[in-house]
């Protein structure tokens, strides 16, 4: 394991769906593009004042969705991200799931 968080596949869906549901002219889609083509790491990516600010208030924003959701929404998503890197994980050896 390198500790590089892309490497991660909770990470990386993140990545290639902000890739491909975000526009040319945006700064998420933008920073995920950059990683997965591998023209720059997620550090150098985030580096860039654009992606830095998109990606501040993107965490702020989803900070503010997490503490309005019951305990019980909160369970269900880190269920469904548990559930995802099983999958992932399953996949990435060749595995069915």
């Amino acid at each position: 394991m390198t500790g590089d968080i892309t490497h991660d596949p909770l990470a990386r869906s993140v990545l290639r769906h902000l890739a491909a549901t975000r526009g040319k002219d945006d700064a998420l889609g933008s920073l995920a593009r950059t990683v997965l083509s591998g023209e720059a790491s997620l550090r150098a990516a985030a580096d860039n004042s654009w992606h830095s600010e998109a990606l501040a208030a993107a965490a702020q924003a989803a900070q503010d969705e997490q503490s309005r959701m019951s305990p019980e929404q909160r369970a269900d998503i880190e269920q469904a991200a548990h559930r995802l890197r099983r999958e992932s994980a399953a996949d990435a050896d060749g595995g069915d799931s």
